[in-house]
């Protein structure tokens, strides 16, 4: 009987002990069905907290200045004629001026306003437009004559033809002695500007792919007895040429020829905004049971001499614009970019489509750009 107990009590021990592999499969079940769970809940969309991709920080914005220090001076000298007789000016170029602007990116705008606005060298255009004034002045010039002055300083400097197009600010081609079109044309507006004449810039597309375009300047100016001119805003402008020595109201006749006198950009020299896109990513979320959705960051620069207020992004699918997404509404001062714009949960179509995404400024659209995302 002995013998028989000892065996009973050492069956139950081993029956007891069996009961710790099932509890321990049990809560490793549970385990798995909240694991499960919480996975589907995230997928779903219910749980976004716990999404750390959602969790997106705020834009940077910063600067986009080049930096450049030096207290010295580059000396140039200038000789040109107007008027029958040579005229001559040495003007001393702050080294750190130059730097500046030479180390400076090139804005993706057609408006080459911003080259003449841009306010760092207001007072180095300054000192030689009211130079040129006070020499234009002791010969007793009209405004007529004194614009075709100012004008003559730049038209006699070098025609310097460019592989690429590369417009330069004012400091830039006065430090070269010389640039293409664009750049004494934009020398001449700041000028001109300067010393109190209204003027624009007037652009010129190539007439076919592969041709070049061109650039003049446009000054409003009383008692012009005739010429070339073009209507903007409610003003006259007669039209300038800065690479050769043409009077005001003259145009000449291979630049008549080749682009029929016809101007398609007429630019004021104020301050402006011009964003553009810079820099885009994105990420595609796909969710179980819930639409494929994509999330998009991207990059706005300001390339313009005045703060923008207020612009925001806009994306969606093509053929889908019913849902487009739209980012929260950001302002950015100029010589400045801001990175992490988002608009988020943009719906993808079953099987893809072309992402657009817009940027818009003052109710305008301002730029855009597109891509295939499958």
């Amino acid at each position: 009987m002995d013998s028989y107990g000892e065996d009973k009590g050492e069956a139950q021990q081993v029956k007891s002990n069996s009961n710790w592999p099932i509890a321990v499969g049990v809560v490793f079940l549970v385990m798995a069905l909240l694991g499960v769970s919480g996975v589907f809940a995230w997928k779903l969309g219910w749980l976004p907290a716990l999404n750390p991709f959602s969790r997106w920080s705020a834009p940077v914005e910063i600067s986009i200045e080049p930096t450049a220090s030096s207290g010295s001076s580059l000396p140039r000298s200038y000789q040109w004629s107007y008027d029958g007789r040579g005229w001559s000016l040495t003007m001393p170029i702050p080294e750190s001026l130059y730097l500046y602007y030479s180390k400076m990116e090139r804005a993706p705008v057609e408006d080459y306003s911003i080259y003449v606005t841009h306010p760092l060298d207001d007072n180095f255009t300054a000192s030689l437009a009211a130079e040129l004034k006070k020499q234009a002045s002791g010969r007793h010039y009209d405004d007529e004559e004194t614009v075709n002055f100012a004008a003559s300083f730049v038209q006699n400097l070098a025609y310097i033809k460019e592989r690429d197009e590369y417009p330069k600010y004012p400091v830039e081609t006065l430090f070269d002695k010389g640039g293409d079109c664009e750049d004494t044309a934009i020398l001449t507006a700041a000028l001109l500007q300067a010393m109190g004449y209204d003027a624009v810039l007037l652009r010129f597309s190539p007439p076919k792919e592969g041709d070049a375009g061109h650039m003049a300047v446009g000054v409003a100016v009383t008692g012009v007895s005739g010429g070339r001119s073009y209507s903007y805003d409610g003003q006259t402008y007669y039209y300038l040429e800065t690479t050769s020595s043409w009077p005001l109201g003259e145009i000449p006749d291979d630049i008549l020829s080749k682009y029929k006198g016809k101007t398609d950009g007429i630019y004021q020299l104020l301050p402006a905004p011009a964003l553009r896109f810079t820099d885009f990513t994105w990420s595609v979320e796909r969710r179980w049971f819930s639409d494929t959705t994509v999330d998009l960051k991207v990059t706005v620069t300001n390339w313009g001499t005045a703060d923008a207020d207020a612009f925001y992004v806009r994306a969606y699918f093509e053929a889908h614009e019913s849902a487009a997404k739209s980012s929260a509404a950001y302002d950015l001062a100029y010589d400045h970019q801001i990175s992490g714009v988002a608009t988020k949960g943009i719906v993808l179509p079953s099987g893809g489509g072309a992402l657009r995404v817009e940027l818009f400024q003052d109710g305008a659209k301002v730029d855009d750009w597109s891509t295939d995302i499958s």
